[in-house]
């Protein structure tokens, strides 16, 4: 699985690209993955309650997994590319449309 970061994810992890081994079956588990080799990407990605915040931009396979019926819970295949970017500034969620 490949990882990108952007921005300030980019500096916190101190790459652009990660390529993972590890079994993350669902973006969840990709994401407590992330925060245990990477503590200070908690910082960017979870708010105060521990939930991903509302204001990062995550995408999987290219997609908002948020949008997706299972939501952070999506599915992952060894194969997917997963993008990480900094909060954005305006406080306006990216606007897509879910499609089935």
């Amino acid at each position: 699985m490949q990882l990108r970061f952007y921005a300030n994810m980019r500096t916190t992890v101190g790459k652009s690209s990660l390529e993972i081994a590890e079994n993350a079956a669902t973006f969840r588990d990709l994401l407590a993955l992330l925060i245990e080799k990477y503590p200070e990407t908690a910082f960017h990605l979870l708010d105060a309650d521990g939930n991903l915040r509302p204001d990062v931009p995550v995408y999987v396979d290219g997609r908002n997994p948020r949008l997706t019926a299972a939501g952070i819970d999506t599915p992952l295949s060894p194969d997917s590319i997963v993008s990480f970017f900094s909060p954005i500034s305006s406080g306006k969620i990216n606007v897509e449309v879910l499609r089935d």
